[in-house]
């Protein structure tokens, strides 16, 4: 049966279609980010409930059961039920399923819901085959919506669902897209029928508007350090690939790179280092001691957890600070919030008693250190319009940073173990090839976002002990790394 996935699937590209029914044995895992956004999707689609009470539920007993849900939708429409969660149609080996079917005054209104901020093209898309299908069903839809989150919305007590979510109508541009449906289906189900792979190449397609699941399979003719690798190529990796060139290490001198892609060219074809002393010397100046190596972690929930935040908010829950004083010594602070201080309102808001630890541990003087000080700036100046109590000193402490990353974004340092990233994650093992993130179990900061929102959400309550452990030493490994950069990047000039 061709699925609303396997439509879209073959809408991005028609190997990826084929794969999708006769070598699924290729597909890879889905990462755990997703996993996460596919979660946060199903929480927002439950919300929307709320808006069309006493409804019932078609969805299947088990995800495969297509069938299933399909006979208990057509068993609910026969009862005269009003509104279908999950209401299930399939015509001419078609299948879809709504997120809501409502009956408004003997008209049928299809409502699907998304947990992004926007319309975008895809939706439409999906929308207008869920159209097709219902309507070859007998189901004749008046008005089809889309429902999606508000990013302006700001909590309060108590929540409102109404206002959460903006609704919008896309009923015209279902109906515009009908003949493409037509000609879609009509195309794929040949190429079904005749189980015949089509012959496809990679392109831009791969990734758009997903990565593909089967990119590891169809890339496999291109080198691991390839021109698709190039730091910002900005469309110049396709060009040259278009070209006939395909190895980083193969690109010349007279393509136009930046310093940085130079940099990354050489690293490619040879074992290399550049070090811009100079830069680095006068970027040095920049420092004062005590020196505060700092680091937030933060969630972003797309249904906000506290009183006045915004869908996607970036909620600081977690810090590490290392301080390195004159005379070399350190000393490490840490910060990880109460998973309960984020959804009950009993407990003081976490981001208070996050601010109110950081105030007793940074000084009055020194510079503030961070990789990519854009982010925790940005979070202080949300903090401070939150608790303008501490406005004065968060200001303070704004002009204070120092950002790390500049030495590696500017090409002033590189590694050719570095490759394409100027990240901490690929710095870090470049200048200390003892000190990476491989024996963490939690290793990057979206696992660390999505474990505390888990930990928000109520799950792995049996073992909440071990995965604070385990953020507790990752955030503190980010910190721990800049220390360790920034005394070999001091090694560098002295020698």
């Amino acid at each position: 049966m061709l699925s609303k996935s396997r439509f879209l699937s073959g809408k991005q590209c028609e190997l990826k279609l084929f794969y999708d029914i006769f070598r699924r044995d290729l597909r890879t895992e889905t990462p755990s980010h997703l996993q996460q956004f596919y979660r946060a999707g199903h929480e927002v689609g439950k919300l929307a409930h709320q808006l069309f009470p006493g409804g019932v539920d078609a969805s299947p007993d088990e995800p495969n059961q297509l069938a299933q849900g399909i006979a208990k939708t057509q068993t609910y429409l026969a009862q005269g039920i009003k509104t279908i969660y999950e209401a299930a149609f399939s015509a001419e080996g078609v299948y879809s399923a709504i997120d809501i079917l409502h009956q408004n005054n003997d008209a049928w209104y299809a409502i699907e819901v998304k947990s992004s901020s926007s319309v975008k093209g895809y939706y439409l898309i999906d929308a207008a085959l869920q159209y097709w299908v219902m309507n070859k069903a007998g189901i004749q839809i008046e008005k089809f919506f889309i429902f999606h989150v508000d990013n302006s919305y700001v909590k309060r007590s108590p929540f409102s669902v109404k206002d959460f979510f903006v609704k919008e109508d896309i009923t015209q541009e279902v109906l515009r897209l009908q003949p493409s449906i037509e000609a879609d289906i009509a195309r794929f189900r040949k190429m079904i029928s005749d189980e015949l792979q089509p012959q496809k190449q990679i392109g831009p397609h791969c990734n758009e508007p997903f990565s593909c699941d089967y990119r590891h399979h169809c890339w496999k003719h291109v080198p691991e350090k390839s021109v698709f690798e190039l730091y910002k190529a900005r469309g110049k990796d396709w060009a040259l690939y278009n070209r006939g060139i395909f190895a980083l290490a193969d690109i010349t001198d007279d393509e136009g790179l930046s310093h940085w892609q130079r940099l990354q060219v050489q690293g490619a074809r040879e074992p290399f280092t550049y070090c811009d002393k100079e830069s680095i010397r006068n970027f040095f100046m920049n420092f004062q001691f005590p020196l505060y190596f700092f680091d937030f972690e933060t969630i972003a929930p797309v249904i906000p957890l506290l009183e006045g935040t915004r869908p996607f908010q970036q909620l600081p829950f977690q810090y590490s600070l290392h301080v390195v004083r004159s005379d070399l010594s350190v000393i490490h602070h840490e910060f990880l919030a109460d998973p309960e201080q984020f959804c009950d309102p009993r407990f003081p808001d976490p981001r208070l008693c996050l601010l109110q630890q950081l105030s007793e541990e940074i000084g009055e003087e020194g510079s503030i250190v961070a990789y990519n000080a854009t982010f925790e700036k940005m979070i202080l100046g949300e903090l401070a319009t939150v608790f303008p109590d501490y406005s004065e000193q968060i200001s303070d402490w704004k002009k204070r940073f120092v950002d790390l990353l500049q030495v590696f974004s500017n090409g002033w340092y590189y590694k050719s173990e570095m490759e394409n990233s100027a990240s901490i994650k690929k710095v870090l093992p470049a200048v200390a090839p003892e000190f990476n993130y491989k024996d963490l179990p939690v290793s990057n900061g979206g696992d660390a976002s999505h474990l505390f929102l888990r930990l928000v959400l109520g799950e792995f309550k049996d073992e909440e002990k071990t995965m604070r452990e385990n953020l507790l030493r990752y955030c503190e490994r980010d910190t721990e790394g800049m220390v360790i950069i920034w005394k070999f990047l001091r090694n560098q000039i002295q020698n």
